[in-house]
């Protein structure tokens, strides 16, 4: 459910709420993405946070080749 990054302090972290807003997608479908597709997350105690350049590099395998 991530990836080995370390810690980069100059990343961004977002929560869900956060994640929700960047992506345009319900609560529940991030967790589904989450569970079922491997979108990167931390979770701490009952809170989830999301590396902002792990969330990018996750999106960039759904990228549509239109053939351009």
């Amino acid at each position: 459910m991530g990836s080995s990054k370390n810690f980069d302090p100059g990343d961004k972290y977002m929560t869900t709420q956060e994640l929700m807003k960047f992506l345009n997608l319900s609560r529940s479908k991030i967790w589904l993405l989450v569970k079922n597709e491997g979108l990167p997350a931390f979770k701490i105690g009952g809170d989830y946070r999301y590396r902002h350049s792990e969330v990018v590099e996750w999106l960039e395998k759904y990228r549509v080749d239109n053939g351009n």
